[in-house]
């Protein structure tokens, strides 16, 4: 039989339950999410298991030595190849639409009406081409841990001191479609204060931040505590 801890949500004062082991929870009443410290009175167990060790995925680089360590990961999956053929096909519609507006003395409408499609149009070739050139790099040394993302710019980039950093977590999401349930994955952070942070998303396979966390969890010594909802090893 599971034992829980109950305790009341601070935010909305519903009864919660957690897990031995778990210092972080969301309430399923409100959502909030909160981390125990060890003022609030409760400490919870250390884990008692050993989680087996993620293999390198595919499309990640790891470098390692007494200096620091550098994961590189590609972004190219196949799902940017029929993303590709669409924005062909999208563009290419435009740029008739455009120039035969431009060359004959077409109503404002004419120009005006596609506007949202361009906007769409633009931000998704973008996409893609940063599918098909971009690598995330994640560089830690025993002061710093950054993460940014190249050749082309793209949101997301993190600097802190590894101080900081508390622990790291892989979370499982899921969105509903008209063909079924897809599913990506991300890799979280917790700072020493509490906050969590995301450093990754839009990950197609669960191994890539599984392995994430570990490696650097390991290099700065970090022991591997479970948190509400992260994604199990």
């Amino acid at each position: 039989m599971t034992d829980f801890t109950t305790l009341a949500c601070p935010s909305c004062g519903a009864k919660i339950q957690i897990l031995p082991g778990s210092n972080r929870y969301k309430c399923d009443y409100c959502g909030s999410e909160h981390y125990l410290e060890a003022a609030s009175g409760f400490t919870a167990p250390a884990p008692t298991t050993r989680r087996d060790l993620i293999p390198v995925p595919s499309g990640v680089v790891v470098k390692e030595n007494e200096l620091g360590l550098r994961i590189t990961r590609r972004w190219f999956s196949l799902k940017y190849i029929p993303l590709a053929f669409f924005c062909v096909a999208w563009d290419s519609f435009l740029i008739f639409w455009y120039s035969m507006a431009f060359s004959t003395e077409a109503p404002w409408i004419m120009i005006c009406f596609p506007i949202a499609h361009l906007a769409v149009g633009v931000g998704l070739t973008y996409y893609v081409i940063t599918g098909f050139f971009n690598r995330t790099i994640l560089e830690v040394t025993p002061g710093k841990m950054q993460l940014w993302h190249e050749p082309l710019p793209w949101a997301g980039e993190v600097k802190m001191d590894t101080s900081d950093l508390k622990q790291l977590y892989s979370k499982e999401k899921s969105s509903r479609g008209e063909h079924g349930t897809s599913y990506s994955y991300e890799l979280w952070m917790v700072s020493k204060d509490g906050r969590s942070k995301k450093l990754l998303s839009g990950l197609d396979s669960p191994e890539v931040p599984l392995y994430i966390e570990q490696q650097i969890e390991s290099w700065l010594h970090i022991p591997d505590m479970p948190v509400a909802g992260e994604l199990a090893h």
